[in-house]
């Protein structure tokens, strides 16, 4: 009887490391899956209503799509007073850039990372950065108006004077 519980706990265990295993390499392959070539941050601003300052530096871009969206990630640098006046004319008035008072420094675990652009991703950056989230029908904004989806917005103050500025659409 003991013998047979050994080789049912053994055969137990063993269903769990293979579960586990191939749970894990499910999610490895769903964040490396899907990828589009060739995107543009030209292009992907204009697909998703998007205009980047002709000043912008450092111009990244990626698109990802699974079987019910795609999510666009655009990323740009800007001289912090450029930040500043572009972000005022995409937010409105009426709305606040907060700050990430909840930062994941280790738990950020989403479906279209930033770091497949090489950059932090803004969910887990703990000082100068401000968030704010907008869809098409929420702004009238210069900037704003131009929009076809929602983005979720992120400026980080990260060197003296420069604004990274992260947009992530969906």
């Amino acid at each position: 009887m003991g013998v047979v519980l050994v080789v049912l706990a053994g055969g137990i265990v063993g269903l769990v490391l293979l579960g586990d295993r191939a749970v894990s390499d499910a999610g490895a392959e769903e964040r490396n899956c899907c990828w589009e070539k060739g995107v543009t941050p030209v292009g992907l601003g204009e697909r998703i209503g998007i205009r980047m300052p002709e000043e912008a530096t450092d111009r990244r871009a990626a698109v990802k799509r699974n079987s019910r969206y795609s999510t666009g990630l655009l990323a740009f640098t800007l001289a912090e007073g450029t930040a500043n006046a572009y972000l005022s004319r995409m937010v409105p008035e009426d709305t606040r850039m907060i700050a990430n008072i909840a930062p994941k420094p280790d738990a950020y675990k989403g479906d279209a990372p930033f770091t497949r652009l090489g950059l932090t991703e803004p969910e887990t950056i703990t000082s100068d950065l401000r968030k704010t989230s907008l869809c098409p029908e929420d702004t009238g904004t210069p900037e704003g108006r131009r929009l076809r989806s929602c983005v979720d917005i992120y400026a980080h103050d990260f060197a003296p004077g420069r604004t990274r500025i992260y947009i992530r659409s969906s």
